[in-house]
């Protein structure tokens, strides 16, 4: 599997160490930010909409 990885034109294998250093995430969004109301919208920056749902029901005072 390896090999076949280094035949794609300009990818190169990463050692074990490099690979733990590798920090990922989605553009630095903060989605503890986002979140949802009582009638079920999207709330907080816009960019939570593009990557949250909520669903759309009414929640608030349900007895």
């Amino acid at each position: 599997m390896k090999n076949n990885i280094l035949n794609i034109k300009g990818a190169t294998a990463i050692s074990k160490n490099e690979q733990s250093q590798i920090n990922g995430g989605i553009g630095g969004y903060d989605f503890s930010k986002c979140g949802c109301d009582c009638a079920g919208r999207v709330t907080g920056p816009k960019y939570c909409e593009w990557f949250i749902a909520c669903p759309q029901v009414y929640t608030c005072n349900d007895i």
